[in-house]
Protein backbone atom coordinates (compact mmCIF):
# COMPACT_ATOMS: atom_id res chain seq x y z
CA UNK A 1 0.00 0.00 0.00
CA UNK A 2 1.41 3.37 -1.06
CA UNK A 3 0.99 6.51 1.00
CA UNK A 4 0.02 9.37 -1.34
CA UNK A 5 -0.51 13.07 -0.64
CA UNK A 6 -2.67 15.19 -2.98
CA UNK A 7 -2.55 19.00 -2.87
CA UNK A 8 -5.18 20.81 -4.93
CA UNK A 9 -7.51 23.73 -4.27
CA UNK A 10 -10.36 22.33 -6.42
CA UNK A 11 -12.53 20.21 -4.07
CA UNK A 12 -14.28 18.15 -6.75
CA UNK A 13 -11.05 17.16 -8.47
CA UNK A 14 -9.31 16.59 -5.15
CA UNK A 15 -11.87 14.15 -3.79
CA UNK A 16 -12.49 12.49 -7.15
CA UNK A 17 -8.79 11.69 -7.41
CA UNK A 18 -8.75 10.53 -3.80
CA UNK A 19 -11.50 7.98 -4.54
CA UNK A 20 -9.66 6.80 -7.66
CA UNK A 21 -6.43 6.22 -5.76
CA UNK A 22 -8.11 4.58 -2.78
CA UNK A 23 -9.85 2.16 -5.12
CA UNK A 24 -6.36 1.00 -6.13
CA UNK A 25 -5.43 0.20 -2.52
CA UNK A 26 -3.53 3.40 -1.68
CA UNK A 27 -3.61 5.37 1.56
CA UNK A 28 -4.49 8.91 0.51
CA UNK A 29 -4.19 12.25 2.34
CA UNK A 30 -5.74 15.34 0.76
CA UNK A 31 -5.00 19.05 1.31
CA UNK A 32 -6.62 22.05 -0.33
CA UNK A 33 -4.02 24.40 1.16
CA UNK A 34 -0.30 23.94 0.33
CA UNK A 35 0.85 25.72 3.49
CA UNK A 36 -1.09 23.26 5.66
CA UNK A 37 0.23 20.38 3.55
CA UNK A 38 3.83 21.46 4.13
CA UNK A 39 3.34 21.26 7.89
CA UNK A 40 2.03 17.68 7.62
CA UNK A 41 4.20 16.16 4.89
CA UNK A 42 7.34 15.85 7.02
CA UNK A 43 5.40 13.70 9.50
CA UNK A 44 3.54 11.69 6.86
CA UNK A 45 6.64 10.82 4.80
CA UNK A 46 4.51 9.94 1.73
CA UNK A 47 5.66 7.64 -1.07
CA UNK A 48 4.34 10.15 -3.61
CA UNK A 49 3.11 13.76 -3.71
CA UNK A 50 0.61 14.95 -6.34
CA UNK A 51 0.12 18.69 -6.59
CA UNK A 52 -1.63 21.22 -8.76
CA UNK A 53 0.72 23.69 -10.43
CA UNK A 54 -1.69 26.63 -10.05
CA UNK A 55 -2.73 27.32 -6.46
CA UNK A 56 -3.41 30.74 -4.91
CA UNK A 57 -1.57 30.41 -1.57
CA UNK A 58 1.59 28.86 -3.04
CA UNK A 59 2.04 27.61 -6.60
CA UNK A 60 3.53 24.23 -7.44
CA UNK A 61 6.95 25.67 -8.34
CA UNK A 62 7.32 27.35 -4.93
CA UNK A 63 6.06 24.18 -3.28
CA UNK A 64 8.79 22.12 -4.95
CA UNK A 65 11.37 24.67 -3.78
CA UNK A 66 10.06 24.37 -0.21
CA UNK A 67 10.13 20.56 -0.31
CA UNK A 68 13.74 20.68 -1.55
CA UNK A 69 14.70 23.19 1.15
CA UNK A 70 13.21 20.91 3.81
CA UNK A 71 14.98 17.87 2.30
CA UNK A 72 11.70 16.03 1.70
CA UNK A 73 12.63 13.37 -0.84
CA UNK A 74 9.16 12.07 -1.76
CA UNK A 75 8.78 12.06 -5.57
CA UNK A 76 6.50 14.80 -6.90
CA UNK A 77 4.07 14.67 -9.83
CA UNK A 78 2.60 17.97 -10.96
CA UNK A 79 -0.95 18.22 -12.28
CA UNK A 80 -2.38 20.96 -14.47
CA UNK A 81 -5.30 21.78 -16.73
CA UNK A 82 -3.21 24.48 -18.43
CA UNK A 83 -1.79 23.96 -21.92
CA UNK A 84 1.09 26.41 -21.46
CA UNK A 85 3.88 24.02 -20.55
CA UNK A 86 6.57 26.52 -19.48
CA UNK A 87 5.69 26.01 -15.80
CA UNK A 88 5.62 22.25 -16.33
CA UNK A 89 9.13 22.39 -17.78
CA UNK A 90 10.33 24.51 -14.85
CA UNK A 91 8.80 22.07 -12.36
CA UNK A 92 10.61 19.16 -14.03
CA UNK A 93 13.87 21.13 -14.09
CA UNK A 94 13.45 21.74 -10.35
CA UNK A 95 13.06 18.03 -9.64
CA UNK A 96 9.46 16.95 -10.27
CA UNK A 97 9.33 13.32 -11.42
CA UNK A 98 6.32 13.63 -13.68
CA UNK A 99 3.50 15.61 -15.19
CA UNK A 100 -0.09 14.46 -15.65
CA UNK A 101 -2.77 16.58 -17.37
CA UNK A 102 -5.98 16.86 -15.38
CA UNK A 103 -7.85 15.70 -18.49
CA UNK A 104 -6.19 12.27 -18.24
CA UNK A 105 -8.41 9.24 -17.69
CA UNK A 106 -8.19 7.52 -14.27
CA UNK A 107 -6.53 4.48 -15.88
CA UNK A 108 -3.85 6.56 -17.61
CA UNK A 109 -3.28 8.57 -14.44
CA UNK A 110 -2.77 5.42 -12.38
CA UNK A 111 -0.30 4.12 -14.98
CA UNK A 112 1.66 7.39 -14.67
CA UNK A 113 1.72 7.16 -10.88
CA UNK A 114 2.90 3.58 -11.02
CA UNK A 115 5.75 4.56 -13.35
CA UNK A 116 6.96 7.26 -10.94
CA UNK A 117 6.62 4.95 -7.93
CA UNK A 118 8.90 2.53 -9.80
CA UNK A 119 11.51 5.27 -10.14
CA UNK A 120 10.80 6.47 -13.68
CA UNK A 121 9.98 9.97 -14.90
CA UNK A 122 6.51 10.14 -16.45
CA UNK A 123 5.56 12.63 -19.15
CA UNK A 124 2.87 11.90 -21.77
CA UNK A 125 4.63 11.37 -25.11
CA UNK A 126 2.71 14.11 -26.93
CA UNK A 127 3.61 16.62 -24.22
CA UNK A 128 7.22 15.45 -24.08
CA UNK A 129 7.63 16.65 -27.67
CA UNK A 130 6.35 20.10 -26.73
CA UNK A 131 8.68 20.26 -23.72
CA UNK A 132 11.64 19.32 -25.93
CA UNK A 133 10.68 22.17 -28.27
CA UNK A 134 10.61 24.57 -25.30
CA UNK A 135 14.07 23.41 -24.16
CA UNK A 136 15.44 23.94 -27.68
CA UNK A 137 13.92 27.44 -27.81
CA UNK A 138 15.42 28.27 -24.41
CA UNK A 139 18.87 27.24 -25.67
CA UNK A 140 18.46 29.40 -28.77
CA UNK A 141 17.33 32.36 -26.66
CA UNK A 142 20.26 32.02 -24.27
CA UNK A 143 22.66 31.97 -27.23
CA UNK A 144 20.93 34.95 -28.84
CA UNK A 145 20.67 36.97 -25.60
CA UNK A 146 24.01 36.01 -24.09
CA UNK A 147 24.88 37.84 -20.86
CA UNK A 148 28.28 37.94 -19.16
CA UNK A 149 28.56 36.44 -15.70
CA UNK A 150 28.43 39.88 -14.08
CA UNK A 151 25.45 40.94 -16.19
CA UNK A 152 23.61 37.76 -15.18
CA UNK A 153 24.32 38.48 -11.49
CA UNK A 154 23.00 42.03 -11.83
CA UNK A 155 19.92 40.86 -13.72
CA UNK A 156 19.05 38.50 -10.84
CA UNK A 157 19.48 41.31 -8.32
CA UNK A 158 17.30 43.60 -10.44
CA UNK A 159 14.64 40.89 -10.39
CA UNK A 160 14.96 40.77 -6.59
CA UNK A 161 14.09 44.49 -6.52
CA UNK A 162 17.52 45.76 -5.45
CA UNK A 163 18.46 49.36 -6.17
CA UNK A 164 21.66 50.23 -8.05
CA UNK A 165 23.28 51.32 -4.78
CA UNK A 166 22.30 48.04 -3.08
CA UNK A 167 23.62 46.03 -6.03
CA UNK A 168 26.91 47.94 -5.90
CA UNK A 169 27.29 47.16 -2.19
CA UNK A 170 26.41 43.48 -2.62
CA UNK A 171 28.87 42.99 -5.51
CA UNK A 172 31.57 45.32 -4.12
CA UNK A 173 31.57 47.49 -7.24
CA UNK A 174 30.74 51.14 -7.83
CA UNK A 175 27.24 52.37 -8.70
CA UNK A 176 28.69 53.64 -12.01
CA UNK A 177 29.85 50.11 -12.82
CA UNK A 178 26.36 48.81 -12.07
CA UNK A 179 24.92 51.39 -14.47
CA UNK A 180 27.46 50.37 -17.13
CA UNK A 181 26.43 46.70 -16.87
CA UNK A 182 22.75 47.65 -16.80
CA UNK A 183 23.19 49.53 -20.06
CA UNK A 184 24.78 46.43 -21.58
CA UNK A 185 21.86 44.27 -20.38
CA UNK A 186 19.33 46.67 -21.93
CA UNK A 187 21.22 46.65 -25.24
CA UNK A 188 21.39 42.84 -25.36
CA UNK A 189 17.69 42.53 -24.55
CA UNK A 190 16.87 45.35 -26.97
CA UNK A 191 14.88 47.48 -24.53
CA UNK A 192 15.03 51.24 -24.05
CA UNK A 193 13.11 54.29 -22.93
CA UNK A 194 10.85 54.71 -19.92
CA UNK A 195 10.75 51.71 -17.53
CA UNK A 196 13.75 50.02 -19.17
CA UNK A 197 14.33 47.97 -16.02
CA UNK A 198 10.78 46.56 -16.03
CA UNK A 199 10.96 45.93 -19.78
CA UNK A 200 14.29 44.11 -19.40
CA UNK A 201 12.95 41.89 -16.63
CA UNK A 202 9.84 41.07 -18.66
CA UNK A 203 11.93 40.24 -21.75
CA UNK A 204 14.35 38.12 -19.69
CA UNK A 205 11.42 36.09 -18.33
CA UNK A 206 10.00 35.65 -21.82
CA UNK A 207 13.23 34.34 -23.32
CA UNK A 208 14.12 32.09 -20.37
CA UNK A 209 17.03 34.07 -18.89
CA UNK A 210 15.06 34.39 -15.64
CA UNK A 211 12.60 32.15 -13.83
CA UNK A 212 9.41 33.55 -12.34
Amino acid sequence: MNKIVIIDDHPLFLHGLKLTLESSNNEVFVFDNPMVALMQIEQLQPDLILMDLCMPEMDGICMIDELTKRQILSPVIVLSACEDYKDVLLALQKGAMGFIPKSYSPQDMLAGLEAVLMGDIFIPSEIELQLEALVLQEKKNKALYHLSGRQAEILLLLQAGKTNREIAALLSISPDTVKFHQKGIYQILDVSGVNSRAKALQKALQVGLLSA
